[in-house]
């Protein structure tokens, strides 16, 4: 039987309870009532919001709403390590999941969307982040417990399951209050590298660069040209492309790894000739909006496909007929590495190309960074203003080209001085690009002197404080500093809030930084900003397990603002390794860093064995019949 003791639905009154409740007489006229005037006044709504339907005061309180959405997002991400863990099961010893297997998780996922959303981000972007998401692997504790768990002995004891440590600990910036005296070859262009690797293979000439840079983008470039037939050989410090047939562009699937300029770089290739291919990437390029490439290209006679529906990102298909237009115009919403890409593979079409960059607002940066690698190797370069003209040209690729300095690395060298005080010597040659020019204002407007000499091996940049910096006082940042390199103001600002214990004015960022990547990192280090951008410490902020840098800059930026204010949690190193690999050997040896690891002690030879000959023969003992089988 069903109980509806407490159901609202219950039986009615009996005609007893009726009578009863009649017999107490009638009800008092609501005039002669007591008003509220002799009831006292209402009890304040907090003590009325204490009490639960029945007026006690002990009912517990409401749970704030935060507090339910943070719980919801602890589901979201248990869910999300519960996925990764199948999908790892799902691969087993591949590195990729099968495209069919991908293929019906997306369509099942895409159709769950479309029933609650109309939002292409969430349909397209949110599963490719799952996708591609990577977590931290179980600590070694919890893998313990269960082990003892499963294997307990007969009084349950599982000592040695409580002495595992815990391998997520986050990575601690704490370089020491000295100082700094670095003198050092600086980092090389990374993109000048690449260039040169492209022109290289594309004619089939031998040259080596040595030293470079050799992170992920350049390993991730040599893969992609010998993808495409170049014979190209990787060392520890350099690349050496031997003679070889000139590049054609065969139909195959290209690799092109986490860059964008991987990618331009082999388009601009592909352009010029009757061909078609393939190419994917990783997840930056997997989410990046392609959409002004693909609308551009049928003016080159090319067509790009994206092979995944409702995404602008690659993988893609690209078709081209390989009839170039005598002149192109750039249109502005371009990105600046296509015309890059474009201006680099122009001497190797079968006629002159003329490009107009008039409208494209990163006219400047475009020519700085092509023209001098194109003059150098002998192209036929001729530039009017915003319009640029490339003839056919046989290139002659140097034997050994000369690389500028990576300015996006080259200025956090320099600006240790600012975080520490002391002095930075850099050997090499800077660049003349715009980006870079606004580097060097903007180091030189916060106190910096830089001065560039000519060194022992050739030109040299010096970079000198005599103290750390206590007042950042800039009203307004250089006008060609890029977005990316908005972290870097941002960290000596906080590195200037952090010492000095005054507000610090923030200067208007360039255009295109994001303002929660801004708070994110403030709020790691123990500041925020007031109401009129001021930068000011706030103690209860804080990420004390570990703040994770979406971006190698902003990773720099945090090691910056070490230097100030010491034992600052980065939960993800990796991705400055990506970008610099010998970033953080450098860094954990201030306040004098060496620029290499000393060469290990050669191991000891091991002594040559003795080899004795003897006129002795060894007979084997004949086996019996029963021993025969």
């Amino acid at each position: 039987m069903t109980d509806h003791s407490n159901d609202s639905r219950g039986s009615r009154p009996t005609r007893d309870a009726r009578d009863s409740r009649d017999s107490r007489g009638p009800r008092t006229p609501r005039d002669a009532r007591d008003s509220r005037d002799s009831r006292g006044p209402r009890p304040p709504r907090d003590a009325r919001d204490a009490r639960d339907s029945r007026g006690r005061d002990d009912a517990p309180q409401r749970r704030p709403l935060r507090e339910t959405v943070c719980e919801i997002d602890r589901d979201i991400l248990r869910l999300l390590l519960r996925r990764h863990n199948i999908l790892t099961r799902m691969r087993g010893d591949k590195s990729r999941l099968d495209s069919a297997e991908e293929k019906m998780l997306r369509e099942s996922w895409e159709g769950a969307v479309a029933r609650i959303s109309r939002d292409a981000r969430l349909s397209g972007h949110f599963f490719s982040l799952m996708q591609e998401v990577e977590f931290l692997p179980r600590p070694l504790g919890e893998r313990l417990v269960e082990a003892a768990e499963g294997s307990e002995n007969g009084d349950g004891a599982a000592p040695a399951a409580q002495e595992g440590p815990d391998k997520r600990i986050a990575f601690n910036l704490a370089p020491p209050a000295k100082p700094v005296r670095l003198r050092m070859q600086a980092p090389l262009a990374c993109r000048a590298t690449r260039a040169w690797l492209m022109l290289a293979a594309a004619t089939g000439q031998p040259t080596r660069l040595n030293p470079c840079l050799m992170n992920d983008p350049i390993v991730d470039c040599v893969k992609m040209l010998i993808q495409v037939g170049a014979s190209l050989t990787r060392e520890d410090d350099g690349v050496t492309a031997r003679p070889a047939v000139a590049l054609a562009a065969p139909d195959k699937v290209l690799y092109v790894g986490d860059s964008a300029w991987n990618f331009y770089l082999l388009l601009g290739h592909y352009l010029g000739r009757p061909s078609r291919a393939k190419f994917m990437g990783e997840s930056s390029l997997k989410l990046a909006d392609l959409s002004a490439v693909r609308h551009f290209l049928p003016i080159m006679g090319a067509r790009l496909v994206h092979v995944v529906p409702k995404s602008d990102g690659l993988p893609a298909r690209l078709e081209c007929s390989g009839i170039i237009p005598d002149s192109v115009v750039m249109p502005a919403d371009t990105p600046a590495e296509l015309a890059e890409g474009i201006l680099l593979a122009a001497p190797g079409y079968e006629h002159s190309l003329m490009m107009d960059l008039t409208n494209h607002p990163a006219q400047k940066t475009i020519l700085a960074r092509t023209l001098p690698i194109l003059r150098a190797a002998g192209a036929e370069v001729s530039v009017e203003g915003g319009v640029v003209r490339i003839h056919p040209t046989k290139l002659e690729i140097p034997a050994q080209p000369e690389l500028p300095m990576e300015p996006e690395l080259a200025l956090f060298l320099l600006a240790l001085p600012l975080a520490l005080g002391g002095e930075s010597t850099l050997a090499g040659q800077w660049p003349q690009w715009p980006n870079a020019e606004a580097g060097w204002k903007l180091l030189q407007s916060l106190g910096l002197d830089l001065q560039q000499q000519k060194g022992k091996d050739g030109n040299e940049i010096k970079a000198t404080s005599a103290a750390p910096i206590k007042s950042f006082s800039l009203t307004a940042l250089p006008a060609d500093l890029p977005a990316d390199w908005a972290p870097l103001a941002v960290g000596l600002a906080a590195c200037s809030a952090l010492r000095g214990g005054q507000p610090t004015p923030l200067p208007a960022l360039p255009l295109g930084t994001d303002p929660y990547e801004v708070e994110s990192f403030l709020n790691a280090l123990g500041l925020e900003q007031d109401n009129e951008g001021r930068l000011c410490k706030n103690e209860q902020s804080g990420v004390k397990a570990g703040w994770n840098a979406p971006s190698p800059v902003w990773a720099m930026a945090f090691a910056l603002a070490a230097c100030a204010k010491q034992h600052q949690k980065l939960g993800n190193p990796g991705v400055m390794t990506g970008l610099y690999p010998a970033f953080w050997v450098l860094y954990n040896s201030l306040p004098e860093p060496q620029p290499r690891r000393a060469a290990a002690e050669a191991a000891p030879a091991a002594p040559a064995r003795r080899r004795i000959i003897t006129a002795s023969v060894a007979v084997p003992p004949e086996l019996k019949d029963e021993d025969d089988y």
